[in-house]
């Protein structure tokens, strides 16, 4: 079954659809990351260390303004656990933060 005339499809612009996902994602990443901070109660000086970043980096992440990494994102997820890592929640993420030790700050 076709959706789309193969002309629309032409003229479609992916560009501007991979730049607005973007955008969204890291938004959204952006808010978890400050909402998982402050559910723990750390501060971003307590992250950068126990992260080894600096805190403008960690500020930079929250809000939105860069986009961490997939390692540094992994990062964030073992030591905030379920409530962000379920944002990403696949088997490769799983199967990592499974396999690492818990942490404190």
């Amino acid at each position: 079954m076709v959706l789309a005339h193969p002309a629309a499809i032409d003229q479609f612009d992916h560009k501007w659809m991979e730049t607005s996902l973007r955008q969204l994602v890291q938004e959204e990443l952006a808010n978890r990351l400050k909402k998982s901070r402050l559910m723990h109660g750390y501060s971003q000086s307590q992250v950068a260390a126990s992260l080894h970043l600096s805190q403008s980096a960690i500020s930079k992440y929250e809000s939105g303004q860069v986009m961490p990494d997939l390692l540094v994102i992994l990062t964030f997820c073992h030591l905030y656990g379920p409530e962000l890592a379920v944002f990403f929640d696949c088997p490769f993420f799983r199967a990592y933060l499974d396999g690492l030790p818990p942490t404190d700050i």
